[in-house]
């Protein structure tokens, strides 16, 4: 595993808590960051507007808005904090929505935790090259 510099937390948004429970668990023990869930969109949008953080990971279920228009604000408050999100629509249609609002990944479920884990460390990886670094 790459050194990875430490420094926001990460959230996590999905209404399924069992899922948001095992994935702040794993990227908890891993990467010794603090991981945060949420089970609602409007939860989600607070904790990108009050917090510094590394890396969003969405769930489409989260309730609340559809998934593509809570990327869209999530991008449009932090454009350079990365977004994986994780999907059980196999539809073209909505993974492109997605897509187009510039998310880091878009992974289908079942989620695999050692494909989840590669993800967050490129993501984080990713973010501190962008912050040369430094917080």
């Amino acid at each position: 595993m790459a050194k990875v510099s430490f420094g926001g937390g990460v959230l996590v948004g999905s209404f399924d808590t069992a899922a948001v429970e095992s994935m702040k668990g794993f990227i908890a023990a891993k990467y010794k960051r603090e991981v945060t869930g949420v089970t609602e969109t409007s939860e989600l949008i607070l904790e990108v507007i009050g917090r510094e953080l590394d890396l969003v990971i969405i769930d489409t279920n989260l309730k609340g808005l559809p998934p593509a228009k809570t990327v869209q604000i999530v991008k449009r408050c932090r454009p350079s904090l990365p977004v994986i999100v994780i999907s059980d629509d196999y539809s073209v249609a909505t993974g492109s929505r997605i897509m187009e609002q510039g998310v880091f990944y878009y992974m289908y479920k079942p989620v695999e935790m050692d494909q989840l884990g590669e993800l967050v460390e490129r993501a984080l990886l990713k973010r501190a090259k962008e912050n040369g670094g430094r917080r």
